[in-house]
């Protein structure tokens, strides 16, 4: 599999309308600091696994701290 990119990754967000403001998203910024709460984060991550065919175990969710960090875990596994 080719590289993911950021704007796949918010393409894939926006697609699954658990965020309602994907547009304004910084994908370096810190997900809490964007009022990504933690309902919504568990619901992007089920998207984003679904999307791209890729398991994100519940003990890695910790580390997934912005979109940045969802785009590294992806092209890592």
């Amino acid at each position: 599999m080719s590289a993911v990119s950021v704007e796949q990754v918010l393409g894939a967000i926006k697609k699954a309308k658990v965020i309602t403001n994907v547009d304004k998203l910084d994908p370096a910024v810190l997900l809490s600091d964007q009022n990504v709460d933690s309902l919504d984060l568990s619901g992007m991550l089920l998207s984003i696994e679904e999307a791209f065919s890729v398991e994100i175990p519940d003990e890695d969710v910790d580390g997934i701290r912005t979109v940045n960090d969802i785009v590294s875990y992806i092209n890592e596994k």
